[in-house]
């Protein structure tokens, strides 16, 4: 599932939500490598950056689930993607100049002058498919918490209460199908269902009974998580 942040990414600091294979993850993307300075821009960028660097168990979470993207054309050739995670690749000097957070080396980074770490794109999607990348449902939903409101500890979360923005989730899973998420809750409930059929697809053995079909209020027309 694609859910497109609708221009909120100075509430998100990304561009789209994606969800596959019962796993969750946010991504930043840019036209180039060099567009990521752009994230200067943006006073969100320096404030989650700091937040990244006292909150430990949030900067784990961020670390396997929030991450920038772009592309770079081959000459006569097709589009190469990258990526690397968000917090490495612009809660840097270099990347937020402005940004008083970042201009010491966090504490996290033991080397100096280390790089952010950058690999293809199609790693990303072979990470999250192999449950290397993205959180799961409930990781993901504490680091949303986080994220948008709590920048403190990465707690519970009430899943009532209303997003930012409403979003629109679209999956070509079995046709194009498309739902809406205002709260936590509705994104727990779509989930739900989708994952327990994907974990005891991929595990048999670990439920005796199959698992149930959603209810007629949450089913959203055979789309989900799928392998």
């Amino acid at each position: 599932m694609n859910i497109p942040l609708s221009g909120a990414d100075r509430v998100f600091n990304a561009d789209n939500m994606f969800s596959s294979d019962g796993r969750f993850f946010l991504v930043e993307f840019k036209s180039s490598r060099g567009d990521l300075r752009s994230e200067d821009h943006k006073k969100s960028a320096c404030v989650l950056c700091e937040g990244l660097f006292t909150y430990w168990e949030a900067l784990d979470l961020h670390q396997q689930c929030h991450f920038a993207a772009w592309g770079k054309k081959r000459y006569n050739g097709g589009l190469d993607t990258f990526f690397g995670v968000y917090e490495d690749l612009v809660c840097r000097p270099e990347t937020l100049p402005s940004c008083g957070a970042v201009r010491q080396n966090p504490p996290h980074r033991h080397l100096e002058y280390d790089g952010p770490a950058e690999v293809s794109g199609e790693q990303l999607a072979i990470a999250v498919a192999t449950g290397q990348s993205g959180l799961e449902r409930h990781d993901f939903l504490r680091y949303l918490n986080w994220l948008l409101w709590a920048r403190e500890e990465t707690g519970s979360y009430e899943k009532t209460r209303a997003m930012p923005i409403t979003l629109f989730g679209t999956s070509f899973a079995g046709g194009i199908k498309s739902r809406e998420f205002a709260n936590f809750q509705q994104l727990d409930a779509w989930a739900e269902p989708f994952i327990a059929k994907y974990m005891a697809a991929v595990n048999p053995s670990a439920a005796s009974d199959p698992p149930s079909e959603p209810s007629s209020d949450t089913k959203p027309g055979g789309y989900g998580p799928k392998n």
